[in-house]
């Protein structure tokens, strides 16, 4: 398939997704297409006075729209009565991270502000959504299809050097101007394609959760189907990408709408499973250590093959039995004695060890104390496997369409290439990095995540990228 139309009314959304303990879209506008950015004006003009105080939030990244500066085009769309502050945020080389001082340093730019504009990557959008003042309107200027996260009210953060999902705000208006798109890296935009990977791994893991009652959201049919049916369209855009400016639009709908469907939810659960903890991982290694990094959706491309490999494994230890035994659960310190020697090289003193093993433990916690942590799992299983079964994409079908695509399919094959050691460490670690509960925690509470599971999983993944 090629063709990728994800048709976006906010008010139909609006109607479709409310009620069912969803939360409110407080998306207020959207404008995807060409010439979308010839909206900024008005968008500024909702702050609600003559002359508001603008602040532009971008990275020193340089970006062009149809060759020109996008900068300068930003600034003409203005009105000449707005004053206007441009503020860089991060080093001169553009790697822009979302850590503390640097959510701090936008926070005091933007203090007073009476409206936010956010220019650039899904990281930049991120700061300013956890940076804009209350009660100004935050204008998200996208630049590239890279990820999901400019439409939804979360943010990912750096807690002592550990990715975190915070609640933050919407954004008032989303711009994605498919001429700005289109001079994006070729290699940013088709990352989006494999950060969306996840709609064919992660809905099983947010099914899985709601099943245990683990932290999380309630599963939503309703919200997992609404991305799902479009996973085919878009890895078959892949390849046409670069040169359709319609594939653009539709690529950025589907990232809009999957956001949409994190926002109502209340949580990243239903695009975020298993191959995102895997790449959150490999990220904060790179942060940690000053080396290179690949982008977020080209890992989560690679991890979701390995989440699916993961199913695979889980499911087939179910079918020989392993439910017929009780759930392991981890003794607690002999799990914070495997955090801390996780995380040990990359921060010595222990900070991020300690901010994993608290998330760690939380999820935990319940699970112990409902004596058989697994029982849903044991009563009707047959059924929820099909539902799960519904859910997932095979890692040989899974790696064929992100191949077509145009995306690395091997941890060894990413621009930043991970070795085999390390993606044998994020792997096996995945499921200590954060709360979410996903299959790899399932492996573990059956047994089946030892040294031996993980090098399996990882050969049957590396098994499915081979194959034409």
């Amino acid at each position: 398939m090629t063709g990728l139309r994800v048709p976006l009314d906010l008010a139909e959304l609006r109607r479709s997704l409310a009620g069912d303990q969803l939360h409110r879209i407080d998306l207020g506008a959207l404008h995807i297409g060409a010439g979308a950015l010839d909206r900024l004006g008005d968008a500024v003009a909702s702050a609600g006075n003559d002359q508001p105080d603008v602040v532009v939030l971008a990275a020193a990244t340089p970006i062009t729209v149809r060759g020109s500066a996008l900068r300068d085009v930003v600034e003409s769309r203005l009105a000449s009565s707005c004053a206007t502050r441009w503020v860089v945020l991060g080093p001169a080389d553009g790697s822009v991270h979302a850590d503390e001082p640097t959510v701090a340093v936008a926070r005091e730019a933007a203090a007073g502000a009476g409206c936010v504009i956010a220019v650039g990557s899904g990281t930049l959008c991120d700061i300013a959504k956890a940076a804009a003042p209350h009660g100004a309107p935050l204008v998200a200027v996208q630049t590239a299809t890279s990820v999901n996260g400019y439409a939804d009210p979360f943010s990912v953060l750096l807690n002592a050097g550990v990715k975190r999902t915070t609640p933050t705000r919407w954004p008032d208006v989303l711009i994605a101007d498919t001429d700005v798109l289109a001079d994006a890296p070729g290699r940013l935009n088709l990352a989006g394609v494999g950060d969306m990977a996840a709609v064919f791994t992660a809905p099983a893991d947010w099914y899985l959760a709601a099943l245990l009652r683990a932290d999380g959201p309630p599963y939503r049919a309703a919200v997992a189907g609404r991305v799902r049916p479009y996973g085919e369209s878009m890895l078959g855009a892949g390849a046409t990408l670069a040169g359709d400016p319609d594939q653009l639009a539709g690529l950025a709908g589907l990232l809009t709408l999957s956001g949409i469907g994190m926002g109502v939810t209340g949580s990243t659960a239903p695009a975020s499973g298993m191959e995102h903890s895997v790449s959150h991982l490999l990220e904060m290694a790179s942060t940690a250590t000053g080396g290179p990094s690949s982008l977020h959706g080209e890992q989560v491309g690679v991890a979701s093959i390995v989440a699916a490999a993961t199913w695979a494994h889980v499911r087939d230890r179910i079918a020989a039995g392993a439910l017929d035994r009780p759930a392991r659960l981890p003794d607690p310190d002999a799990t914070a004695d495997r955090i801390t020697a996780a995380f040990a090289a990359l921060d010595p003193s222990g900070a991020m060890a300690a901010e994993c093993l608290a998330d760690y433990t939380a999820k935990i916690k319940p699970l112990a104390a409902a004596g058989d942590p697994l029982g849903a799992l044991r009563h009707g299983w047959a059924d929820h496997d099909a539902v799960i079964g519904r859910l997932l994409t095979g890692p040989a079908e899974l790696a064929a369409g992100l191949r077509a695509a145009g995306l690395p399919v091997r941890f060894a094959g990413l621009p930043a290439p991970v070795d085999d050691e390390q993606a044998a460490w994020a792997v096996a670690n995945c499921a200590l990095q954060r709360r979410r509960f996903g299959v790899a925690d399932l492996a573990m509470l059956l047994g089946a995540w030892e040294n031996e599971d993980v090098a399996a999983v990882l050969a049957a993944a590396a098994g499915a990228k081979a194959q034409p």
